[in-house]
Parts: structure tokens; C-alpha cells; sequence
């Protein structure tokens, strides 16, 4: 038996091409738990936060929406296509 290889081709745009132009409730889930866990590791914390907030997941959540995650979404197609598109996109709803 022989395996068919399949090759990717990125998709190279000034815009998200793949998938809806915001981030999906799925994408969202997975950043603000990889990244609670990383915090809770010990991790440094990217903003400035109060010395009565603990949660991990409160922060990592923050983090998102004040967009200083360093990044990128790479959505996958079937047919072996994808995008790599900056969370920062996503984040602001770009086209």
C-alpha cells in the first residue's frame, strides 16, 4: 500500500480568505486555554493587570481582546490549502 502525499499551498492575501473574518467561538477557546495554561505555568503576563486578579483564564482572556498576543490562526482546507492569518485580524473583524 502506498500513501498519496497531499502538498499544502498557502494562501497569501491582505485579508482572511478562509473562514469568517472574525474569530470563531472554537479558535477563541482554544488561544484563551493555551494560554491561561502557559500564564498558570509561569509565563509572563503581557498587560497590566490588579493585584486582586488571579485567574489565569480572566487574564488570558484580556490579553485577546487587548490584541498583544503574538499570533497567528492557521485555518486548514480539505484539499491541503490553508492561510496563516495574524490573531490581530480576527480580533478586529478585518475583511
Amino acid at each position: 500500500m502506498s500513501k498519496k502525499i497531499q502538498s499544502r499551498k498557502e494562501i497569501i492575501a491582505d485579508e482572511v480568505v478562509l473562514g469568517p473574518p472574525i474569530l470563531t467561538r472554537f479558535e477563541k477557546a482554544r488561544i484563551i486555554g493555551a494560554r491561561g495554561l502557559q500564564i498558570s505555568l509561569g509565563a509572563p503576563i503581557l498587560i497590566r493587570i490588579s493585584k486582586d486578579l488571579t485567574d489565569p483564564i480572566i487574564i488570558a482572556e484580556q490579553e485577546l481582546y487587548k490584541n498583544v498576543l503574538p499570533l497567528t490562526v492557521a485555518r486548514l482546507l480539505p484539499d491541503g490549502q490553508y492561510q496563516n492569518i495574524p490573531l490581530s485580524w480576527l480580533v478586529k473583524g478585518k475583511k
